[in-house]
């Protein structure tokens, strides 16, 4: 149980608490309040998978950390903290993973990178990048987020058709119908195709550059 002084109290413990104080009693054990003291809440301990976390908040200070891998109880002093997302990266989340329901915005967002992709990262508290070369799973820190790719797409090329957080490296094979206009004034349509790759590997300090 999650407790707080509603005025100065002391326990049968002998510890004096200030009103506003919060602390916790842990089962299991019968508890009748005082007075002097409301139930805040009934917390249970979060159960988490190697690979989930959820977003933890210290409400004295104001930092969020992501706790990962284990089974988590939260300190009087913390409460979870939920991590928004711009609609277009909720909308590829939701396609990658498959999954129709919404998410549960206090679980670290989690990404597979596939293999032979990329997938940018902008930590907005140091306001340094990263990208992370699949396959490999990336979980977004508090600050952290994904780099949208916004890319051309259809036969001629249009801008901004496709939008995804992963890059593929290549070889793939692409098809671009383009205009030109010759010295006399001619209008030619050439169809062109040919295979594409990024010739960049993880260790390369401008990986970013890719981006």
């Amino acid at each position: 149980l999650l407790l707080r002084a509603k005025e100065e109290y002391k326990d049968a413990a002998g510890t004096t608490h200030q009103p506003g104080d919060r602390w916790m009693i842990y089962g299991p054990a019968d508890y009748i309040p005082d007075v002097e003291v409301e139930i805040v809440e009934k917390r249970r301990s979060i159960p988490l998978a190697e690979n989930e976390g959820i977003y933890i908040r210290d409400i004295k200070t104001g930092r969020v950390r992501p706790g990962i891998g284990k089974a988590y109880m939260l300190l009087p002093n913390e409460e979870l903290w939920e991590k928004e997302l711009p609609d277009t990266v909720e909308t590829l989340l939701q396609k990658q993973s498959g999954i129709s329901e919404a998410r549960d915005r206090t679980r670290v967002v989690s990404l597979r990178v596939p293999h032979n992709n990329a997938v940018q990262i902008y930590d907005y508290s140091n306001k340094m990048s990263r990208v992370i070369f699949g396959p490999r799973l990336v979980m977004l820190g508090p600050d952290e987020h994904f780099t949208v790719l916004s890319l051309s797409g259809g036969k001629p090329k249009r801008p901004h058709v496709l939008k995804d957080l992963c890059l593929q490296l290549g070889p793939e094979f692409m098809t671009d119908v383009v205009t030109v206009e010759t010295s006399d004034h001619a209008r030619l349509q050439l169809k062109l195709s040919y295979n594409w790759y990024f010739s960049v590997k993880s260790s390369d300090e401008d990986a970013a550059k890719i981006f």
